[in-house]
């Protein structure tokens, strides 16, 4: 096929394809971007069946793994005693624990999540949360501050990628993300907040690497997979309220009620609650469609169709490009003291090499390379989402009514995925579906 018909072809492929897309606002004009990552989304074959592939479940030990995570036996204080964080490696010699466990940020008093912000409000700074923190943030100055006041973490994506060569662009790239609450992760797909690892075994051997060191060496010998197993193990059985474990058993009396009854064990008895629960059935469940949990139940089963794969249903809502906090994602180089923009080579659906400065979060793009990624993160589950304060990735909503603003602002609605499903509400019925969101 010529230059010229191989270009034609894509374009009319466009033009038919996006005469079926789901319509974007009336008043705006889909641009080529919009239309080729249609293209690339339709070609992820998802699957909303209630399974859970990539889950542990009987593989693991969940007591082994809370002593591994670093949790007494009461399940509430730190026991450091038998965690993971240090040992033996072939590869890195004697790996020596700077005190740091999963307790650190994953505290069960907090939903396996942080302290209330500032986090000196209520943590010492002699703590392991603060005196092991560079093992995360290296000599990024923002570090400390943006931990403390925002509660947001340093993270490169690519930090023990062994394929990719000193100095490459991906080593560089980094991001601030929130330490995701663990509450109910068995009922999502992919781990971390843009959900680019498939199982809980590569999170927990990624933060074995993380939390312990100041460079960038892997020791991927230091822990036996079955302790990596055990730990997930006890992150899955982390379940709130209890009977959603029923969800992942199919001969479970109470699965099909659950499944069928996506508000079974949802408690709304005041009217507003109830014309909340309404409003959330309209508005929100195509993306938080796990019933009774309301996490996003899109996955791919099976092996990747394509390199790097994909496995959740990640979202572009536009909370990213806002960067309400103005973060900074230049590079910073420690020896000219100075920030430098990180600019990225990201392939685009149609085979384009783009050059993309980063300018805030590029969400899973970091990981997979592709343009269409740009921007794309995990949906949450929502039970006992009042518990866990601030919200989204970022922590850029202190308060429900925030996130219920934002999703009726035009940084939801006029994002790639918003332009889909648009949300318009009037005062009193953002007051309902916040008194709705609080009893989850």
């Amino acid at each position: 096929m010529s230059k010229h018909a191989n270009r034609n072809h894509w374009l009319l492929g466009a033009a038919v394809f996006a005469a079926s897309a789901i319509a974007v606002q009336a008043d705006a004009t889909p641009s080529n971007d919009d239309l080729f990552r249609q293209f690339f989304d339709a070609g992820v074959r998802y699957t909303q069946a209630l399974d859970f592939p990539n889950r542990i479940g009987d593989l693991g030990d969940p007591v082994n793994g809370q002593a591994r995570f670093g949790i007494a036996a009461d399940g509430v204080s730190s026991d450091d005693s038998q965690a993971l964080f240090e040992g033996e490696s072939s590869i890195a010699g004697t790996v020596v624990s700077n005190g740091r466990t999963c307790f650190t940020c994953h505290r069960p008093e907090n939903r396996l999540g942080l302290p209330p912000l500032p986090l000196t409000s209520t943590i010492p700074l002699d703590d392991v949360l603060f005196t092991g923190l560079e093992s995360d943030i290296g000599d990024e100055p923002l570090g400390l501050v943006n931990f403390n006041e925002l509660g947001l973490l340093f993270h490169r994506a690519n930090r023990f990628n062994p394929l990719l060569p000193p100095g490459d662009p991906f080593l560089k790239v980094f991001f601030w993300r929130k330490s995701q609450p663990l509450i109910n992760i068995v009922f999502t797909f992919g781990a971390l907040n843009d959900g680019r690892m498939r199982e809980l075994t590569e999170a927990v051997r990624g933060a074995i690497f993380t939390h312990t060191q100041n460079t960038d060496l892997r020791f991927d010998d230091l822990a036996p997979i079955q302790d990596l197993r055990d730990m997930s193990a006890f992150m899955e059985s982390q379940i709130d309220p209890p009977e959603l474990a029923a969800l992942l058993d199919p001969d479970d009396p109470l699965h099909d009620t659950l499944l069928d009854d996506p508000f079974y064990t949802v408690n709304a008895t005041t009217p507003a609650e109830k014309r909340g629960q309404k409003l959330f059935a309209k508005h929100c469940m195509s993306c938080h469609n796990m019933p009774n949990v309301f996490s996003n139940r899109d996955h791919v089963d099976g092996n990747p169709l394509s390199f790097p794969p994909h496995y959740g249903h990640v979202m572009d809502i536009g909370v990213s490009q806002r960067n309400k906090h103005d973060l900074e994602f230049r590079d910073f180089d420690s020896v000219t003291g100075q920030r430098v923009p990180v600019v990225l080579k990201l392939v685009k659906v149609d085979g384009t090499i783009v050059e993309h400065t980063v300018v805030d979060d590029i969400g899973v793009a970091a990981a997979t390379a592709r343009y269409e990624d740009l921007h794309r993160f995990k949906v949450p589950q929502l039970r006992g989402i009042r518990h866990v304060a601030p919200y989204f990735h970022d922590n850029s909503a202190d308060t429900l009514e925030e996130v219920v603003d934002y999703f009726t602002s035009p940084w939801y609605n006029h994002s790639a995925d918003g332009k889909k499903k648009q949300i318009h509400l009037n005062t009193k019925q953002k007051a309902d579906l916040v008194a709705f969101l609080k009893i989850l």
